[in-house]
């Protein structure tokens, strides 16, 4: 997947959960975290990469009961999965 495609799908990840920034400070957490991670997407360092893996396992952990409420952003973060297991950042 293109990076620009990846990128476009954490904005609307992070355009959806705005609207559920309400229910909890988790949700806000997940938005920062979404945030950081398209930092690495669009300019990926070793530092970035590390970094970005750890978010995503903390998300994808914690997004587990709620992926039928989001799925976008559920779909999202899979995708960003399995292009950070390809990625081999710059030395």
């Amino acid at each position: 997947m293109e990076t620009e495609d990846l990128r476009k799908k954490i904005k609307d990840a992070v355009i959806l959960l705005e609207n559920y920034r309400g229910f909890g400070p988790m949700v806000g957490e997940g938005i920062d975290a979404l945030n950081r991670i398209d930092a690495c997407v669009a300019e990926p360092t070793e530092e970035r990469v590390a970094e970005a893996k750890s978010l995503l396992e903390n998300l994808n952990r914690e997004i587990g009961p709620y992926q039928s409420y989001v799925p976008t952003v559920a779909q999202a973060l899979q995708e960003l999965t399995e292009w950070f297991k390809d990625q081999q950042p710059p030395h």
